[in-house]
């Protein structure tokens, strides 16, 4: 994994006369061949002899301090040019420690000393790939990893290795957490991980529950074309549980990227009708009950906002957008009348129990427009908490009824996270 290129590779004299590999420092893995020149041309026996390998790391010379930083490993075998010396540090000069040998850079084939499909993790440094990618490939196990140091999502020098490890199912993410063994590499400040689906499914769960919707949305886009979307899925039921809305958020950045068809596959229906701007129904859980503004204006020329008391009606009275705003790094939303052009508003002012109506308005300019969406599922049934960005209040439906059968709609003074539903809304198309 380290840098090793010479402008003129040691000849195997030089390299035959250098001084024995430093296993003082690094751990001594008893290798037959690592100080014998290639022999790929024999019958050798083949590592691992049982179990699997857990460390390779093509190109590596063993740990490596300089001034420029530390790169490579103390516990590994390095798969390197057969007369390869060490470039740098303190073991100038003597052999790879643990080194397996190939016939050249170009040339890079260990199947005579490694088993297919052995080991657990492969490390490589990007600028030095060179025609390894193969190689690394057929050594790597289906539930290993491969890490590449110093590169990023984008960077041309891995999309062989792209392309070769996305048979194994082995999917990239950008700088994912290192485990502790493969930290302190302080040469490279980005790397990209390979992991098979399970241990990047956890990787992408993380970076959403952490607000990295940026990697997420990355993430997200690897496996939807590596064919898991089942694994987007299964992450989205358990983010809904967990960060609801950052799930939002996660959707959001989803659509406006480049990648609304993963919301439209992967995420509940309701997703698809916020996000494209669909027309939509607001209905109150408790009550079956539609969102609707009143006809009347008061003298700020707002309107109150009712629960209808017809749910099938198809009056455009109950037609709303739902308007997403992206800020601070995250989604909140305005809740958009289609047949008044208002949009809705806590009142300024509270009733008796702390409690505030709930308007219809032309200007749309004050955080008590503006609204968290927060998905819950129970029951394979998708409903949401509507909550007020400046006051923290759900909105509700009241329990009173008045002459027509509707109800105000308030913002609720206090937790609306219980058994009562009507503090829940589904949002179908309308």
């Amino acid at each position: 994994m380290d840098a090793t290129t010479y402008i003129k590779m040691p000849s195997m004299t030089v390299w035959k006369f250098a001084e024995r590999p430093n296993y003082v420092t690094h751990v001594d893995k008893i290798f037959p061949y690592s100080e014998v020149p290639y022999l790929g041309e024999f019958q050798l026996v083949k590592i691992p002899l049982q179990d699997s390998i857990p460390h390779v790391d093509y190109w590596g010379e063993g740990r490596i301090e300089t001034d420029v930083g530390v790169r490579g490993f103390k516990n590994c075998y390095n798969v390197n040019h057969q007369y390869q010396l060490v470039s740098s540090g303190s073991d100038r000069d003597r052999k790879v420690p643990n080194r397996i040998p190939v016939h050249s850079y170009t040339n890079c084939d260990t199947s005579a000393y490694i088993k297919n499909d052995s080991v657990t993790t492969v490390t490589v440094a990007g600028p030095n790939i060179h025609n390894s990618s193969k190689d690394i490939a057929r050594i790597v196990s289906r539930d290993g990893k491969v890490i590449v140091f110093g590169v990023t999502g984008e960077s041309p020098q891995i999309e062989e290795l792209k392309e070769e490890l996305k048979k194994k199912s082995l999917l990239p993410s950008v700088n994912a957490t290192l485990p502790s063994e493969l930290q302190g590499l302080t040469q490279y400040d980005s790397h990209v991980s390979f992991l098979n689906p399970i241990l990047l499914k956890e990787e992408f769960y993380k970076n959403v529950v952490n607000g990295n919707f940026e990697l997420a949305t990355e993430m997200a886009i690897v496996f939807a074309d590596g064919g898991f979307s089942d694994v987007i899925k299964e992450t989205v039921t358990r983010l809904i549980d967990s960060v609801p809305r950052n799930v939002m958020s996660l959707a959001y950045q989803l659509w406006h990227g480049g990648a609304d068809n993963i919301v439209r596959n992967c995420f509940p229906s309701p997703f698809e009708l916020i996000f494209n701007g669909d027309n939509v129904k607001i209905i109150n859980k408790g009550y079956l009950q539609p969102l609707k503004l009143d006809v009347n204006l008061d003298s700020y020329k707002d309107r109150l906002a009712w629960g209808d008391n017809i749910c099938e009606c198809d009056s455009t009275r109950l037609s709303w957008k739902i308007l997403p705003v992206w800020e601070n790094g995250g989604v909140t939303f305005k809740i958009y009348s289609n047949e008044y052009n208002m949009y809705l508003k806590l009142d300024a002012n509270v009733d008796n129990i702390g409690d505030r109506q709930v308007w219809g308005s032309t200007n749309s300019n004050e955080s008590r427009h503006e609204y968290y969406l927060e998905p819950y599922l129970k029951n394979d049934v998708l409903v949401f908490f509507i909550i007020n960005k400046r006051y923290r209040q759900g909105l509700k439906l009241d329990v009173s009824k008045d002459k027509y059968g509707d109800r105000l709609l308030w913002g609720h003074n206090g937790s609306v996270y219980n058994e009562y539903e009507r503090f829940r809304w589904i949002i179908s198309k309308f």
